[in-house]
């Protein structure tokens, strides 16, 4: 009887143990992503609202495409610094202005007034964007791109671009990259029709190389609060966050006084158990000196934390005055070869997900620095999503249906386990 029972149990913790680890955790939200009229490889940026649902190495995230097909994808984050190789300047041949009437007289497939500028592929590199440093201006125009060996005889690249910018107060220029087919010409003719405005000022042209654009930092938002232990002589300033968020760098700004240095520990609360009692305790992070004399940004090691606690020593000086701290958080995004027109849905917070191995990792060095952005919607948090919704990741003994099937086989399992113990109990009364 005793070896009965014991392989009954055995049988039965297996089958009730199975049915409820069948049941996986599935992804937690999700964002639309389209495409425009362009086919190739996009850029999503990664900022902190999408981030702070994803795990720290983006493994519990996939991108499929409207028929459920999963999309390769790549992870690029920004370097702190950049190089200035990332550029690489051409040779600007010619640049004029042809008003209406030369326009005419030229023959030129516009009658409007209009820009011509060639550039020189020296090295006849095969290449698909070109980069145009532009002064800022909110003129709304159009370009056509032709290529050539000899400066005489044309060829059409690209018929109509837009060359309009999204000029900011930060910089009096920027970059516009204009995207064509793969060609490997000698010469690019720029042809910008400026029948409603003056020219634009170009100030140079070449190629962004390796990279996408280096050093961006995006802000992070949290609750501050500081409090001075006149005692221990210690400025704390506790930085709470919504979720993990991982933190690159620390912007300090300090009102009084004018000439100060102060050492400075970041660390973070952690618990342990000793003797089953558990008990928190400070871990150490990071250390550096805030100093009037240098700059007031800290970069730091990729820090992960829901609290993050900045500890200043301020001796027997006066407290500081700080009249604002930012933690900053570099740039990552995803790099997709997506088609023109197209919907995506990127999903995230599956983490019985791996990081994928994609064949798109093996091309970095190739992707171009300034790429089109993909536009993103507002992620949102899903309810309930069925089994039919993700067919690549779903196989049946995650279904709903896998479940109840199992329920069942281990009610079966308990009312068959139930009755055999009666029966051999009431054997052994029999006796």
């Amino acid at each position: 009887m005793n070896n009965k029972l014991t392989k009954q149990r055995i049988y039965f913790l297996i089958i009730v143990g199975f049915s409820f680890s069948s049941y996986a955790q599935r992804y937690t939200h999700q964002a639309t992503i389209k495409t425009d009229q362009r086919k190739g490889l996009y850029k999503i940026a990664l900022n902190p609202d999408y981030k702070q649902y994803m795990s720290p190495n983006l493994h519990d995230m996939r991108i499929y495409d409207s028929a459920k097909k999963e999309v390769p994808y790549v992870v690029l984050s920004e370097p702190l610094l950049k190089s200035k190789l990332d550029f690489k300047e051409y040779e600007i041949v010619s640049q004029k202005h042809v008003d209406a009437n030369a326009a005419i007289h030229l023959n030129w497939h516009s009658t409007y007034a209009y820009t011509e500028l060639i550039v020189k592929n020296a090295t006849k590199e095969s290449i698909s964007n070109i980069a145009f440093n532009i002064n800022n201006s909110d003129a709304y125009k159009y370009c056509a791109i032709e290529g050539g060996d000899d400066l005489k005889q044309w060829y059409s690249v690209s018929e109509k671009q837009e060359l309009s910018l999204a000029y900011n107060e930060v910089y009096t220029n920027q970059y516009k990259c204009i995207y064509f087919p793969l060609t490997n010409y000698m010469y690019y003719r720029l042809l910008v029709e400026d029948w409603h405005s003056q020219p634009l000022k170009i100030n140079s042209a070449g190629c962004f190389k390796n990279s996408v654009i280096a050093g961006k930092l995006n802000d992070l938002l949290f609750a501050k609060t500081i409090t001075q232990d006149s005692k221990t002589k210690i400025t704390l300033v506790k930085l709470s966050f919504t979720y993990n968020q991982q933190i690159d760098r620390i912007d300090f700004k300090i009102k009084e006084p004018r000439l100060y240095k102060r050492h400075v520990v970041l660390y973070a609360m952690r618990t342990h158990i000793i003797k089953k009692k558990t008990e928190q305790y400070k871990e150490t992070l990071y250390e550096f000196d805030l100093s009037s004399d240098t700059p007031l940004f800290i970069d730091v090691p990729p820090l992960l934390e829901k609290e993050l606690f900045i500890e200043i020593d301020n001796n027997d000086n006066p407290p500081l005055e700080i009249e604002s701290i930012s933690c900053k958080q570099l740039a990552s995004y995803l790099i997709c070869d997506f088609k023109a027109n197209h919907t995506y849905t990127l999903m995230c917070g599956n983490q019985l997900l791996k990081t994928p191995e994609y064949d798109l990792i093996n091309f970095v060095s190739q992707v171009p620095q300034l790429l089109p952005e993909a536009s993103v919607s507002p992620i949102t948090k899903l309810k309930n999503i069925t089994p039919v919704e993700l067919k690549k990741e779903i196989s049946f003994f995650e279904t709903k249906q896998f479940l109840w099937l199992c329920l069942a086989i281990g009610a079966i399992a308990i009312f068959l386990f139930s009755k055999s113990l009666l029966k051999d109990m009431g054997s052994d009364k029999n006796k």
